[in-house]
């Protein structure tokens, strides 16, 4: 029989990638993570909350445009606040799919710290596509189920388009399915017995992606569950969920994500995942990257508002201000507005306009453009014109480096309080430790302060 895809391999699922050229990247990936953690472990729970919100609201919105659907990023906003109890409002109206995602994503980082099981990835199916049951039973869609019958992604529109890829035989998903859960959760770094065995999160976490999205288990939604399942095994390296979103990046650079899917799966139908892997490591890395400059623009807004708490605004005025950062950095922020779009966004005349963005300039709210005249824009002014946080090398960043590594410190106390011996985490915290001391011996004293708490005085293979 002649492979047309990856599922008719002779070798599959038994996926091979090289690792040559990976190592700089995944040091990359690890560092910023690092350096994340210890971010968000100086935001306030105010600015946690709302750098989680802000995070998820970009995954939910991303991930469906990436499926060509467009949500209400206001009501996605709603939707996730809600979830996570911040927000006890009720939708005024109905919302159903972008209810559905932010379901998805908040149950994701709930049971990142689970093992996977067809239950959870059908649960997830359900929430994705709750209060739209209907609708799918009419295209033999059966909600939170896999797949009875034949699945092909088309290319084209009307009597244009073409089948690029077709799914294994439904009779065989029942069969498929159970062979990458049992994968998936024996590589979980929760599970692996021995250091040796660690697969790093974007290699499992691009792998998963992959092998699921070639067996297509659902009758649709299958990119969507399949990015959350990427998000789960690079959740699973963490102790609580990161603050990062994959399906932004991947959005950002779509066409060569369907390309990079494609190589392997239908047109150079392959076990071997190396330009695969390659390509969602770096995807990752940046990843974590865009989310630093997030976190940043949320610590901006923060300090902005309490160094104008006392500053009077009145309810156009603040509105205009909230506006801009409502719409991030590319928008007004970027942009800025003139007294035209002023009087659209409040509805007031053009004398209160000139008047209002007057008023904000002489308190140092807005700032002007060089240009005067009708062509004049009005600018926010930030506080500080330097990122809140910088992901610099650990000689540069003492204050940071301290941090990540006092996060360390208590993250390898746990550990051993509750093992109470040698483990595979405590392997990978022991060695990022490392890393980040750079030799130097008051640390690494510290560390082994920690670890002569082992029982038997623990396990130093790795020192």
């Amino acid at each position: 029989m002649s492979v047309k895809y990856n599922w008719q391999h002779p070798n599959w699922p038994k996926f091979t990638y090289k690792s040559d050229g990976l190592h700089k990247v995944i040091a990359q990936y690890r560092h910023i993570s690092s350096h994340l953690q210890g971010q968000v472990a100086q935001l306030n729970q105010h600015n946690k909350s709302e750098a989680y919100i802000y995070l998820m609201v970009e995954e939910a919105i991303n991930t469906s445009e990436i499926e060509g659907e467009n949500l209400n990023r206001e009501e996605v906003r709603s939707s996730v606040a809600r979830y996570l109890d911040l927000d006890l409002s009720q939708p005024k109206g109905l919302f159903h799919k972008e209810n559905g995602i932010a379901a998805l994503l908040v149950d994701v980082r709930n049971k990142f710290l689970h093992d996977l099981s067809k239950a959870m990835i059908c649960d997830w199916h359900k929430l994705l596509f709750a209060g739209q049951e209907r609708q799918y039973a009419k295209r033999n869609v059966k909600v939170g189920e896999y797949r009875t019958g034949p699945v092909d992604i088309v290319s084209g529109h009307g009597d244009y388009q073409e089948v690029i890829f077709e799914g294994p035989p439904a009779a065989t998903v029942e069969a498929e399915m159970p062979a990458f859960i049992a994968w998936y959760n024996a590589t979980s770094p929760l599970n692996i017995k021995n250091d040796g065995d660690y697969m790093p999160g974007p290699v499992r976490s691009a792998i998963a992606h992959m092998w699921f999205t070639s067996i297509h288990p659902f009758g649709d939604g299958n990119g969507r569950i399949a990015r959350a399942i990427s998000e789960h095994a690079l959740f699973q390296d963490f102790d609580i969920p990161p603050l990062f979103s994959i399906s932004t990046a991947i959005n950002e650079n779509r066409d060569d994500y369907y390309q990079m899917l494609a190589e392997s799966s239908r047109l150079n139908p392959s076990v071997d995942l190396t330009n695969w892997v390659k390509w969602f490591a770096e995807t990752t890395r940046q990843a974590q990257v865009d989310s630093k400059n997030k976190i940043d623009f949320i610590l901006k807004k923060s300090i902005f508002w309490d160094h104008h708490k006392e500053t009077e605004l009145n309810k156009r005025q603040h509105k205009i201000v909230s506006k801009f950062f409502e719409f991030g950095e590319n928008g007004l922020i970027k942009n800025g507005i003139n007294s035209e779009r002023y009087q659209n966004m409040t509805g007031c005349s053009s004398a209160t306009a000139t008047r209002d963005l007057r008023d904000m300039v002489g308190k140092g709210v807005l700032e002007t453009s060089t240009s005067g005249g009708r062509s004049m824009r009005y600018y926010l002014k930030l506080i500080e014109s330097q990122p809140v946080f910088a992901v610099l090398p650990k000689s540069n960043d003492k204050k940071m480096l301290e941090i990540s590594l006092s996060k360390l410190a208590d993250d390898i106390k746990r550990n051993i309080d509750f093992f109470k011996g040698p483990n595979a985490k405590l392997n990978k915290l022991v060695n990022k430790y490392k890393e980040f001391s750079d030799g130097d011996d008051l640390h690494l004293k510290r560390l082994d302060q920690l670890l002569s708490q082992l029982d038997n005085g623990g396990d130093r293979q790795n020192e």
